[in-house]
């Protein structure tokens, strides 16, 4: 019984990479409640042949862990070698090693979509839908290394799409991303610089109290819900509000087509520090309330049926 794998979370990194394959040993971290012994932890696993190194970076099935695995019937996925595709799932497990234990995210990667299994290496681009909160977000991945065809394509892909409304984008390289060129129609298309702390944000993406937030901006007004697409809260007299937590092209379009067509009126939009400096320059005549919007959210993980 010496040789077998210490516990739940052992079992857990076991059944984790049996399903996505590599998993980047940074990212072990995120399968252990106590930081403290959970590399010896992994010495073990791999002393004991449950995992190996593919190199110095990246943990995979020993012979044990693949027999382990069939035998307490975990999800398999044979090995991938193609170079050409090793980035794409390095990518997927890295992220979705970070959302594993999250309560508010729920991390299906693209290759789980059966309905899309076919299209996943050949056109379709997505790596992952994340369920936030019981929000779908249909997500893609471009970093400065992608060229302006992969680009394309992705645009292309979320042309055609038709059950997801709602997209995420998470970049290194924000440059890279064109507003006018990323509007489809949709009801959001977020674009997330892709860093720890926007990642960790992303979980409480659906969790803002933005009530309380206008309730405290807008002490002086009778705010209400609004019907309009073009905002999210009016006094349906001069107010017409909108709130940012990212920046949402899709957004960023309908208050600029309202202003286009309504020159004598402006809009409000409520945001961070950090957004307010790239929506002025998409939105450079509407009035900014930069709040704080940590202290608006509420970290208790809501749960739907």
């Amino acid at each position: 019984m010496n040789n077998f794998p210490n516990g739940d979370e052992e079992i857990s990194l076991i059944e984790f990479i049996s399903k996505y394959q590599y998993l980047d040993v940074k990212d072990t971290k995120y399968f252990f409640s106590s930081q403290k012994y959970y590399k010896k932890r992994i010495s073990n696993l791999v002393a004991k042949k449950y995992l190996k190194k593919a190199n110095s970076h990246y943990l995979i099935l020993d012979k044990l862990g693949i027999e382990f695995a069939g035998l307490f019937n975990f999800k398999y996925n044979k090995l991938n070698r193609n170079k050409k595709y090793l980035p794409r799932l390095l990518y997927i497990s890295h992220l979705a090693a970070f959302y594993n234990k999250c309560n508010t995210v729920k991390f299906i990667p693209s290759f789980d979509m059966k309905e899309k299994q076919e299209f996943t290496i050949t056109s379709r681009k997505f790596i992952s839908v994340l369920e936030i909160n019981g929000m779908e977000y249909l997500t893609y991945h471009i970093t400065e290394e992608h060229d302006s065809k992969y680009i394309r394509l992705i645009l292309y892909d979320i042309q055609k799409e038709k059950r997801f409304k709602n997209i995420l984008i998470l970049t290194n390289d924000e440059n890279r991303i064109k507003t006018n060129d990323f509007t489809f129609g949709m009801n959001q298309v977020l674009i997330v610089k892709d860093t720890q702390e926007n990642r960790e944000r992303l979980k409480y993406l659906q969790s803002i109290n933005w009530y309380n937030v206008i309730k405290e901006q807008y002490k002086r007004f009778n705010i209400y819900l609004s019907d309009y697409n073009f905002c999210e809260y009016t006094d349906y007299k001069n107010k017409y509000i909108n709130t940012f937590y990212f920046f949402d092209t899709e957004k960023v379009n309908r208050i600029k087509y309202f202003l286009k067509e309504n020159k004598d009126k402006n809009a409000d939009i409520v945001c961070s520090s950090q957004l307010k400096e790239r929506l002025e320059k998409e939105l450079p005549t509407c009035n900014y309330f930069v709040i704080d919007l940590e202290q608006y959210i509420d970290k208790e993980p809501f749960y739907y049926d």
